[in-house]
């Protein structure tokens, strides 16, 4: 692309909230906005101590007024979405939107009204979905259409392209690009930094495993913790850390205490940086139910770690690319037990996966390649030639 594009992202949320998808998006418009374009994100401002405007790398960040309460979120949060494109939508060439649900809808509406151009990005599977998130009222039928509508439909995965497709939204409409990391940061460690960092963190064990994600029920932990309990924790020197908060945190906690493997299982809470545990581990286990496109797998792979994880959207097509580790079927509490055990006696092992995880992560995850991919998208879309 040799022209400076203007790009609004509409992330409904955005920082300070930290997710899995507000990450891939804040990622790609600093990148972006590095690069020389002009990128303004406009998102929702749920909490009144955050700035209405606030720069920063290079990207502007509005924040609309809401009330983030049940009946009056989505309308109040559509009325400041639809004033904002009424007053500055046009001064955009691109709408690129980060999550579906009512305010893309609007946004696709208003971008076919002022004939701008829009993006969607889809950001999860399954029973989180495109499908199932959406509603099936008078209203929703709309929004569905909407949805169908818009032209251009960015998957991060094979399962979230079928999915888009089988939504009804052309094929030739779907894109598979992934989220971007900055594989110079999430990188392997050398051996110094490895001991470094384990000698940071306190640790004495002889296997660490990692998790790291929000503690949800989507993300089923108590699978990988019962998983734990009837192999690993047996171990001597085994340990598993599961970084990240959420509403399970107590839950966890208590079936941690039932289990009666306090002393190998930890919860650490959310982590800003998880950098260090990725470089103090062994391996990374991912035991959800359902994902679009893990960002702490991908940044585990970029680290070099092996991996054990259920067949999710976005690990199945890592898996299915490069022998990175042991795939199971999600909810297969044995299987997951195996895998985790199996991987614990294996260093030689570990360690040809480790490796193919970091040249898997470097060619497909590295910021300029995903962000060549997504400017070669909006060059489509506005009839570039050059890009």
């Amino acid at each position: 692309m040799d022209r400076s594009l203007r790009i609004l992202m509409v992330c409904p949320q955005f920082r300070p909230i930290v997710g899995g998808y507000e990450r891939a998006a804040e990622r790609l418009a600093r990148e972006l906005a590095r690069q020389g374009h002009s990128v303004e994100v406009v998102t929702e401002r749920r909490d009144l101590s955050w700035p209405r405007l606030e720069q920063e790398s290079g990207v502007t960040i509005h924040r609309l007024w809401c009330r983030p309460v049940p009946r009056w979120h989505t309308p109040t949060s559509a009325l400041s979405l639809f004033r904002f494109l009424v007053r500055r939508g046009r001064s955009y060439d691109i709408i690129h939107i980060h999550q579906y649900g009512s305010m893309a809808a609007l946004a696709i509406a208003m971008g076919q009204r002022m004939g701008i151009k829009v993006i969607l990005k889809l950001t999860n599977t399954g029973y989180q979905g495109l499908d199932a998130a959406l509603p099936n009222t008078i209203l929703g039928r709309r929004i569905r259409s909407l949805h169908r509508d818009v032209d251009a439909c960015v998957a991060t995965s094979q399962r979230a392209a079928d999915e888009a497709e089988a939504f009804g939204i052309a094929r030739r409409k779907i894109h598979r690009i992934p989220n971007a990391l900055d594989v110079k940061h999430f990188r392997p460690p050398t051996e110094g930094e490895r001991r470094q960092a384990r000698d940071s963190l306190g640790l004495q064990s002889d296997f660490l495993a990692v998790n790291v994600c929000r503690l949800t029920a989507q993300k089923n932990h108590a699978l990988l913790i019962d998983a734990w309990a009837e192999g690993l924790a047996s171990q001597e020197n085994a340990l598993l850390s599961i970084l990240g908060d959420g509403p399970l945190t107590e839950k966890l906690r208590d079936q941690i205490g039932q289990r009666g493997v306090d002393h190998s299982v930890r919860l650490l809470g959310q982590v800003s940086d998880p950098l260090t545990w990725y470089w103090a581990a062994d391996l990374f286990v991912l035991s959800s139910d359902v994902e679009g496109l893990s960002n702490s797998l991908m940044e585990a792979l970029c680290c070099g770690l092996p991996v054990v994880s259920t067949r999710v959207s976005g690990s199945e097509d890592v898996f299915e690319a490069s022998p990175v580790g042991r795939l199971v079927e999600p909810g297969d509490q044995p299987a997951l037990r195996a895998a985790l055990e199996e991987m614990s006696l294996d260093p030689a092992g570990r360690a040809r996966c480790g490796a193919a995880a970091r040249r898997y992560a470097e060619a497909r995850y590295a910021l300029p390649v995903v962000v060549a991919q997504t400017l070669k998208l909006y060059g489509r879309l506005l009839g570039d030639r050059r890009s």
